[in-house]
């Protein structure tokens, strides 16, 4: 674009009454300096002097172009000084309007410059500001500023204002909702001396033009004649209704700059393209309480889009999202468009998934019942009917179709009972992997589905309950050849399902795991401290490990259960039977053997002589521990013994030699006046090794039978009256052990006592037996040793 910059001086001739240019710089080459003096004088008349103004026309001149004048009074010559711009060609890459162009200072007689800097410009703050303050006449006004660019063009427009800078404001806010080729053909001048013969489309007349020139108040001027918009409180034009218009009058009290892309939708005043701008500035209360024309013009521009074809990505989403916010106040008025958006979402879509696709279209979409009813029987019966149909066979690949429509939907009432059946029927066909075929269709039909919260409520389903046999179905499913499948959906999956998958896969093949081995590894890779922590997670583990139907454990196996399983729970779970064998034949005693005894003194499933067993070994132990009375084990052990029947090595080892430990624990008062010692006096020399041995830990342990605690007189009497009692029928090996034990216990005690407490012993041994058994402590006391 070519820019020729030139001045004039505009005089009346007082002779002629001609108007007169005298170029105060020189014409440029290229000018069409005739065509611009006739432009400048039908626009702006040297006498009267009007004042400064500033015009834009378009030129008809075969380099086509634009003349820009600003015309101030002309102190000098009492004329016009008119600065002139003429723009040849088309404007490139200038984003400024000509009205930027106009500066309060060109009402001034300062001899200043006539045109702004060209760094100025009409910000959108001020026209903003400005929309709001003239709120009611936006409308109208940019309603006329489109008719000037119909065929055939609208009529002139007249802007009646106090002053110039207010009707350039008027141009800016023209130029700034018009499309950018629209905004820079825009011609104007903000003063005109006679609107009857400026060639421009808007025209600025303040209060000091004589009503003979143009008078704002008559009905054909305002009527037929331009369109008057008229700020000096006369009547103006009857304001014309038109969409486009009414909605960027809408976006500019919004705050919202109107203008969208050049020719967007192939037309510059689509309203559309302004909807959309609306939702695209986050200002959605601009298309609410709209005139009935507007949001039909709006809603029929939207339909015509959707149904040209599968709009692109953002269109689609400005659509949809214009039919939600117009529903939310005319949810009748939305529905050709829903209807026309779930047609073209449908169409989009491949032939298989038009179904589903609708179905999850209708819970995004504003659509009431009626509109989406028509619409969905275009595209064949509703899924839940098909589905319906279908259930009465197996799943297979058929249901893919209409469970994909209902997946895609969502469900009411209605459609979640089909769903659940159907979920019902697939997880019957998994549970059954015997079954391969009704198995393989039903991983292959989940497969195709792809929908992973549709596999978690299957696999829900085959685990509800954690029965027996649904879990033993899971574990011989993790087995099959569909193994792989399941544990590549046990993200989310029920315990019971992750668990069987894991032992599926540990079990596989000629040296898979089984049975306490499987019931080892499972705890170790999936229980938090390797501990089973609840009857419910031990009874899916017992069942893995041992899947026949009796679920009794091999004897081999029982002592190795509680490795990583409490006894306590097994028993809380009914499965004390497992654990009967190892209870009467433990392979050694340590704690955990400890724990099942205890765990199993009440247990309802044992037989007495097991119970017996268990009650004996709690028993025995704690007596050793010195928490049970002799007293107490001299009346219990008798029956619990008899109760647990014959029990043989290293039981029997262990519990005698706990009683043993009992018994020399106790305090000799205890010992003396009761039979305890009878069951070594008539034992066998095993009982003997027993006793010999718990005597010689007591003395360590510091007890009873410690030296110092002896040298108490009845104690010692009562040790010594235990030792050297004679019992019916006792072997001659007790009489020696017995002897023994009285040189070298009660001897090491003699050692720290006096006379006086020798005889108390003395004393006391008399009571109890008479002058014999003085006589006896005498002899022994008095021996050499």
């Amino acid at each position: 674009m070519a820019i020729r910059e030139l001045s004039y001086v505009l005089r009346r001739d007082p002779a002629s009454g001609a108007d007169r240019f005298t170029p105060v710089s020189e014409v440029p080459e290229g000018v069409p300096d005739d065509l611009m003096q006739r432009v400048i004088a039908a626009t702006h008349r040297a006498a009267p002097a009007l004042g400064a103004a500033l015009s834009y026309t378009r030129l008809p001149h075969r380099d086509g172009g634009g003349l820009l004048c600003s015309v101030r009074p002309d102190e000098e010559s009492d004329g016009l000084r008119v600065d002139a711009r003429y723009e040849a060609g088309e404007p490139e890459g200038d984003r400024r309007w000509p009205v930027d162009a106009f500066r309060r200072s060109t009402l001034d007689r300062d001899g200043g410059t006539g045109f702004a800097p060209r760094d100025w410009c009409w910000d959108h703050a001020l026209l903003t500001k400005f929309a709001s303050e003239q709120a009611a006449r936006i409308a109208p006004f940019l309603a006329d500023v489109r008719a000037l660019f119909a065929d055939p063009a609208g009529r002139q427009i007249v802007l009646a204002e106090r002053d110039q800078e207010t009707v350039a404001r008027w141009i800016a806010l023209a130029c700034a909702s018009l499309p950018v080729t629209h905004a820079r053909a825009l011609t104007f001048t903000t003063h005109c001396a006679d609107p009857g013969l400026a060639p421009q489309q808007i025209l600025g007349i303040g209060p000091d033009l004589d009503s003979e020139v143009f008078d704002r108040y008559d009905d054909s001027t305002v009527t037929h004649l331009f369109r008057v918009h008229d700020g000096l409180g006369g009547p103006g034009s009857p304001p014309r209704s038109d969409p486009w218009a009414e909605l960027a009058a809408r976006l500019w009290r919004e705050g919202v700059v109107p203008r969208t892309d050049e020719h967007e939708a192939g037309d510059p005043f689509a309203v559309l393209p302004l909807a959309r701008r609306a939702l695209t500035a986050r200002s959605g209360q601009a298309l609410t309480g709209l005139p009935e024309e507007v949001l039909r013009a709006i809603l029929s521009a939207a339909v015509r889009v959707a149904e040209q074809g599968p709009p692109d990505i953002g269109t689609a989403h400005d659509l949809a999202d214009l039919a939600r916010q117009i529903a939310e106040h005319r949810p009748d008025a939305v529905q050709p468009l829903a209807a026309a958006l779930l047609r073209s979402r449908a169409k989009a879509a491949d032939p298989v998934n038009a179904v589903p696709t609708l179905e999850a279209a209708r819970a995004d979409l504003p659509l009431d019942e009626g509109t989406w009813r028509t619409v969905r029987s275009e595209f064949g019966p509703p899924p839940e009917d098909e589905l319906r149909r279908l259930l009465r066979q197996q799943p297979s690949t058929a249901w893919e179709k209409p469970l994909r429509a209902l997946l895609a939907a969502g469900g009411d009432r209605d459609r979640g009972s089909v769903l659940d059946e159907a979920e019902f029927k697939i997880a019957r066909a998994l549970n059954r992997p015997d079954q391969r075929r009704a198995c393989a269709d039903a991983v292959a039909l989940l497969e195709a589905l792809g929908d992973r919260a549709l596999v978690r409520r299957v696999l829900e389903r085959l685990a509800e309950g954690e029965e027996e046999r649904r879990i033993r179905a899971l574990r011989d499913l993790a087995a099959s050849p569909h193994g792989d499948w399941l544990r590549d959906h046990l993200d989310g999956a029920p315990r019971a399902v992750r668990l069987a998958a894991s032992a599926g896969y540990r079990s596989r093949g000629a040296y898979g795991l089984t049975g306490v081995d499987l019931w080892i590894d499972l705890a170790h890779r999936h229980l938090e401290g390797a501990k089973v922590p609840d009857v419910p997670t031990l009874k899916i583990l017992w069942t893995l490990a041992w899947p026949s139907r009796s679920g009794v454990v091999p004897v081999a196996e029982q002592s190795r259960i509680t490795e990583v399983c409490s006894a306590r729970l097994i028993v809380e779970a009914g499965h004390e039977l497992s654990l009967a064998h190892w209870l009467r034949h433990p392979e050694r005693i340590d704690e955990r053997y400890l724990d099942l005894a205890r765990a199993t003194t009440d247990a309802k499933r044992l037989l007495q002589p097991e119970v017996a067993t268990a009650r004996l070994v709690v028993f025995a132990h704690d007596f050793a521990r010195g928490e049970e009375t002799l007293a107490d084990a001299m009346e219990r052990l008798p029956l619990l013994e008899e109760r647990a029947g014959r029990l043989d090595g290293v039981l029997r080892e262990r519990i005698d030699s706990w009683i043993a430990r009992g018994v020399t624990r106790a305090d000799p008062y205890e010992v003396h006046g009761t039979d305890a010692l009878r069951r070594y006096a008539v034992g066998s020399m095993r009982l003997l090794t027993l006793y010999r041995e718990a005597v010689h830990s007591a003395r360590r342990e510091g007890g009873a039978l410690e030296a110092r605690a002896l040298c108490e007189p009845r104690r010692m009497a009562a040790l010594f009256f235990a030792w050297a009692e004679l019992h019916p029928g006792q072997t001659g090996a007790w009489h020696d052990l017995s002897r023994h034990l009285i040189d070298e216990v009660l001897g090491e005690a003699l050692r720290h006592m006096d006379r006086r407490a020798r005889s108390e012993v003395a004393a006391v041994l008399d009571g109890w037996g008479g002058q014999r058994w003085v006589q006896a402590w005498d002899q022994w006391w008095q021996s050499p040793r």
